[in-house]
C-alpha cells in the first residue's frame, strides 16, 4: 500500500445528520474548520494624556496582558452547547490599596460568525463586600467584533488570530474604591486548528493501530466525551499518537497487545511495556476473542475526568469501545456508527456519559491530495499591513502587533535549533521537535508535557 508522508487533516465540520449532537460542532465549524482551542489576552490601558496620542499603560489593573483558555461552554441540564460558542474565565489581582478591591475576574465569550470573523463578549467583575459576604460585581462589559488577522498560511489547518483593531474605549464602575481612571482594553485572541486522521507516526495510511471497517482504515481517532445530561463532562482527547518516549510511561496511545497468559493476564506490546498488556489485553470482549497469541490493534488516550477509554479490534473485525469510569469496572460495547463516511463517528452509550469517535477514512479522494497539509513556513509570522496613524485619533489606531501568546505559537525562539528528523506528530501532536540550546529539546506546543514547550516556557525570547 503506498504511504503518504503528509499531516493529515479533517474537515469534520461537514454535514452531519440531525441526530448527531454537536459535539464536534463545538469546535467553532462557522471559522471554515474545526478548532482544537484558543487564548484570549486582554490588556487595559488608562486615559490618554497629551501631548501622546495613545492610552497609558493602566496602573491599577497591571501592565500584564490578563490571559484565559477558551473551552466548550457548559449550558446546563439537558441541552446541548451552541456549537459556534467558547467561553474563557480566569481571576487577576488588580492594584492592593488600603479598601479598594484588587481582586477579579475576566469572562470572555467567543462566537464563531464566519471565516475571517469572529465576536468577543468581555465581562470583568470585582470582588466586593455584599450582604452575607463577599460577592462579584460588575466593573466593565463590552462586546467587539474581531477579523482575522492575515497570514502567510492561507490553508484551513492554519493558526488563526485576531485582534482589536483600535483602542477599545471602556466605561468601569469603581466598585470598593478609585484608582487610576481605566478607559482602553484592547483583546488579543489565537486558534489553534484541529488535527483528526493521522497515523502514529504522521502517515496517511494506518499504522501498528489502523482499524479496518470493512473498506477503508481508521486511525488517530479524536475523542469527545459528554455526560448523559451535559451538565458534567464534556473535553476532547485525542486517540493513537505516540511521543519518542512514551514506552517509558506506558502512554503511547497507538500500540498492539499480545496476550501470553489469562489467568492472571500477561503479554507484550509493540511500544509499551508488559504492565500496559496487563493492564489492558483482557477487558471482556464478547466471544473470548481476546486470546493468547492474538494480535489486539488498540488505540489508547489522556482519560478525561477519570474515565480510562481504550479502543481494540481483533483481526479486522468488530471495533470495540472500552470504558473504566473512574475504576468502577469495564464495560464493553460494540462501537455504534453514527455515522460511515468521512469523517466517520463512533459512538457508545453508558449510564452517566456517552464517548464520541471522530475518525478519517483512508484512502479518501477528499483528503489526497488536498487534505494531506504540511505548512508551508512553519512558525513564520503573519503578515500585517502597516496604515499611517490619523493626526487625530478618536479612537487611536492600534500598532499591529502580536499578544504575547499569539506569539509564542507563530514566532520562533531565539533558542530554537533545527527541527528534528522523524519527531513530527502529524495531526495528532503539535509540530516537530526541535533542538533547544537553553533545554536541549523542545516543541513549540507540547500538551503531553514531554519535553519543554515555548507556549509556557519561562525562557522564550522571539527571534
Amino acid at each position: 500500500m503506498t504511504q503518504y508522508i503528509q499531516n493529515v487533516a479533517s474537515n469534520v465540520c461537514g454535514d452531519l445528520p440531525p441526530t448527531i449532537p454537536v459535539n464536534i460542532d463545538c469546535s467553532l465549524c462557522a471559522i471554515g474548520f474545526p478548532q482544537a482551542g484558543g487564548m484570549i489576552g486582554v490588556t487595559f490601558y488608562g486615559p490618554i494624556c497629551p501631548p501622546a496620542t495613545t492610552p497609558s499603560p493602566s496602573f491599577w489593573l497591571g501592565f500584564e496582558e490578563k490571559t484565559a483558555q477558551f473551552k466548550c461552554i457548559n449550558p446546563g441540564q439537558d441541552n446541548e452547547p451552541n456549537p459556534n460558542v467558547w467561553v474563557a474565565e480566569s481571576l487577576f489581582g488588580g492594584i492592593s490599596g488600603g479598601s479598594c478591591a484588587n481582586q477579579y475576574k475576566l469572562r470572555a465569550v467567543l462566537t464563531a460568525l464566519n471565516t475571517t470573523q469572529i465576536s468577543v463578549s468581555v465581562t470583568i467583575y470585582v470582588l466586593v463586600p455584599g450582604t452575607g459576604g463577599n460577592v462579584w460585581a460588575v466593573y466593565s462589559t463590552w462586546s467587539e467584533t474581531l477579523t482575522e488577522t492575515p497570514s502567510l498560511d492561507t490553508t484551513p489547518y492554519r493558526g488563526r488570530a485576531f485582534s482589536s483593531p483600535t483602542y477599545k474605549a471602556i466605561t468601569v464602575n469603581q466598585n470598593g474604591g478609585k484608582g487610576d481612571p481605566v478607559s482602553f482594553a484592547r483583546i488579543n485572541v489565537g486558534l489553534i486548528s484541529m488535527r483528526v486522521g493521522c497515523g502514529s507516526t504522521g502517515n496517511a495510511v494506518p499504522d501498528t493501530c489502523g482499524f479496518w471497517d470493512g473498506s477503508q482504515w481508521l486511525t488517530c481517532l479524536r475523542g469527545f466525551v459528554k455526560s448523559t445530561n451535559n451538565t458534567l463532562i464534556r473535553d476532547f482527547t485525542q486517540f493513537g499518537f505516540n511521543t519518542a518516549t512514551c514506552g517509558t510511561t506506558d502512554s503511547c496511545g497507538c500500540d498492539t497487545i499480545t496476550l501470553t497468559g489469562t489467568a492472571p493476564p500477561t503479554g507484550t506490546c509493540t511500544f509499551n511495556s508488559p504492565a500496559f498488556a496487563a493492564t489492558y489485553g483482557l477487558l471482556g470482549l464478547p466471544g473470548g476473542i481476546e486470546a493468547v497469541g492474538v494480535v489486539q490493534q488498540v488505540q489508547h488516550a489522556p482519560g478525561v475526568q477519570g474515565i480510562d477509554i481504550i479502543v481494540k479490534q481483533i483481526g479486522n473485525g468488530v471495533i470495540y469501545i472500552c470504558t473504566n469510569d473512574n475504576g468502577a469496572g469495564w464495560i464493553v460495547s460494540a462501537a455504534n456508527v453514527a455515522k460511515a463516511q468521512s469523517p466517520v463517528i463512533l459512538t457508545a452509550t453508558r449510564a452517566n456519559f456517552q464517548v464520541w469517535l471522530y475518525a478519517l477514512n483512508f484512502p479518501n479522494d477528499q483528503i489526497l491530495p488536498v487534505e494531506c497539509y504540511t505548512p508551508p513556513a512553519e512558525g513564520t509570522m503573519p503578515v500585517f499591513v502597516d496604515e499611517p496613524e490619523p493626526e487625530v485619533v478618536a479612537p487611536p489606531v492600534i500598532q499591529q502587533q502580536q499578544s504575547p501568546v499569539i506569539q509564542r505559537v507563530t514566532l520562533p525562539c531565539l533558542h530554537l535549533g533545527e527541527a528534528i528528523q522523524g519527531s513530527n506528530r502529524a495531526g495528532c501532536g503539535s509540530c516537530s521537535k526541535y533542538k533547544c540550546a537553553i533545554h536541549g529539546e523542545c516543541r513549540k506546543i507540547d500538551y503531553s508535557l514531554e519535553v519543554k514547550q515555548c507556549l509556557t516556557c519561562e525562557d522564550y525570547i522571539a527571534k
